[in-house]
């Protein structure tokens, strides 16, 4: 695979382009790449993308381009204006160059394997994006996936609001793989996009639990950007060292729908709570997110759990952290 290419041109928004992008990651605009000073000599007649006059299909939209006296007759590596960056998938021989979707020789499907060149993966088409992308560059659909997860994303906007959490720039992406959040990109937050996309081909998406999910990955990303707060004296008293070496058992169970607090273990709301600081600090968010910051109800509950007082201050610490941020009195 070769190295992506450097940008070449803008898009009519102003947002800079890889060459061969079908479309504008910042503004969805589609793109048509035309023969700029005559270096390949042709465009295709259909969708005007720059081709070689060798060819006998459009390597873009496989229009049949074929000129007899003027295409080459076999399939060649490196026309003029493209380089070989692969062999054709179909084994016709030719030569095709990153990112074409089809063979220009002989038309057939190409596939290319980006993955590896990008933050991301597009939750539509499978091929490589940046989590900066709000649009996939190679499908035009949504790159970070929140159209698929619409729902659980409106209640979650509503919860903060509710809760008067500031927005501190979050950014959610569905992603393959596990969800969380690294600590070196606190603002990035991924979530698997298996409880999204396979739900919807059973028509059961469970939304009550990816609320809860969001709002447990939320609780990591604000601790991560709020982290200098993690060093102050109160907060060391009530959640401990949040940076000790982090050893989670797999095994624990998650009951990221429950909104209640869990009767057990008494200085956390929730089983899973207890494993890391951080996963403390996590569900305390999420509880505190989901139940909209409704102390006098949520601490009635912890009165009749008979949790430990440190519970209390938790719920109290992140509450006045909440409010501090806000400029609240």
């Amino acid at each position: 695979m070769p190295d992506r290419p450097r940008p070449e041109t803008r898009c009519k928004c102003g947002h800079a382009l890889q060459r061969f992008w079908r479309f504008c990651p910042a503004c969805a605009r589609p793109q048509t790449w035309r023969d700029v000073g005559h270096v390949t000599g042709a465009e295709c007649p259909v969708c005007r993308w720059a081709v070689s006059p060798k060819s006998s299909y459009c390597p873009w939209c496989a229009a049949d381009i074929y000129e007899e006296g003027v295409s080459s007759e076999k399939p060649l590596k490196e026309p003029k204006g493209f380089r070989k960056d692969a062999r054709c998938d179909a084994g016709c021989g030719g030569g095709v160059q990153y990112p074409m979707p089809y063979c220009p020789w002989c038309g057939e499907d190409q596939s290319w394997d980006d993955r590896g060149q990008f933050e991301g993966v597009c939750p539509r088409c499978d091929r490589g994006v940046d989590d900066w992308m709000d649009t996939c560059p190679w499908c035009g659909k949504d790159a970070t996936g929140r159209d698929l997860m619409a729902p659980a994303v409106r209640e979650i906007r509503r919860l903060l609001r509710i809760s008067g959490v500031a927005d501190w720039g979050y950014r959610l992406l569905l992603r393959p793989g596990g969800s969380g959040v690294a600590p070196e990109s606190p603002k990035i937050i991924e979530i698997n996009r298996r409880h999204v996309l396979d739900g919807r081909r059973r028509d059961e998406v469970k939304w009550p639990m990816l609320v809860g999910l969001i709002a447990h990955e939320l609780g990591h990303s604000f601790l991560f950007h709020h982290w200098r707060w993690t060093r102050t004296p109160r907060f060391r008293r009530v959640f401990g060292e949040v940076d000790k070496a982090y050893r989670v058992d797999e095994d624990t169970p998650v009951y990221f729908d429950r909104r209640r607090v869990a009767y057990a273990p008494l200085e956390h709301v929730s089983a899973y709570a207890a494993t890391h600081p951080q996963e403390d600090f996590a569900e305390t968010f999420r509880i505190y997110l989901t139940r909209r910051r409704r102390l006098r109800e949520l601490f009635a509950e912890l009165g009749r759990k008979r949790k430990a007082v440190r519970v209390f201050e938790k719920f109290l610490l992140l509450h006045d952290y909440v409010r501090m941020l806000r400029g609240w009195t």
